[in-house]
């Protein structure tokens, strides 16, 4: 590799290990959230229709992730990063709209009783947990548009900090809810959500 590039192993070390961690991090967030649900009286149906909303919103949340590689192979400079910004601002209300579709109108009964097979009553609380996702989504957009330059200018230590701290603030709130015994499926989308800001 030339060295006129300023790419070398240490180099590489520096920056592949934060971006390694803070990949592998996130699944401790799940975790944290898993074991928050575990504890509700009714934890199987809690989990089930938590699970279930969460299998959609990866779904619908995937494009707002692609931002991430988007904005680090494209932008290199103010000019580039605010037609990013704007591309971005397309790409969350799309998502938005996508997401009010299914938590608010008969779109999201068809897909969670036809497709997924979910009782009414699941339904309806699958619903509830979409409704918080919504958020969960616009902020994971920003979050991926805000990554893809910190990747590019190689300060990828700050993945790994960004993600120390939301671990600690999901896992904090985890404990409140733990401590006043309201757990139900919106108290992990509400986790999620506090992790993702």
């Amino acid at each position: 590799m030339n060295k006129s590039e300023g790419l070398d192993t240490k180099t590489l070390l520096f920056f592949f290990i934060p971006l390694g961690c803070s990949a592998s991090l996130v699944t401790l967030s799940h975790i944290i959230i898993n074991s928050t649900l575990v504890r509700a009286d009714n934890s199987e149906f809690i989990i089930a229709c938590y699970a279930i909303a969460m299998s959609l919103f990866g779904i619908t949340e995937r494009l707002g992730v692609l931002l991430r590689q988007t904005c680090s192979s494209l932008v290199r400079d103010t000019y580039s990063f605010k037609l990013m910004s704007r591309f971005t601002f397309y790409i969350i209300v799309s998502l938005t709209l996508v997401a009010c579709a299914v938590a608010f109108t008969p779109v999201g009964d068809f897909i969670f009783a036809t497709v997924y097979g979910a009782n009414d009553r699941m339904v309806e609380y699958i619903k509830n947990i979409y409704q918080v996702l919504i958020f969960v989504t616009i902020f994971s957009a920003l979050r991926c548009l805000n990554q893809g330059i910190i990747i590019y200018n190689r300060q990828t230590k700050w993945l790994t900090i960004g993600m120390g701290i939301r671990l600690a603030a999901m896992y904090l709130l985890s404990l409140l809810f733990i401590y006043t015994g309201h757990i139900t499926g919106k108290t992990g989308a509400i986790i999620f959500l506090v992790g993702m800001i």
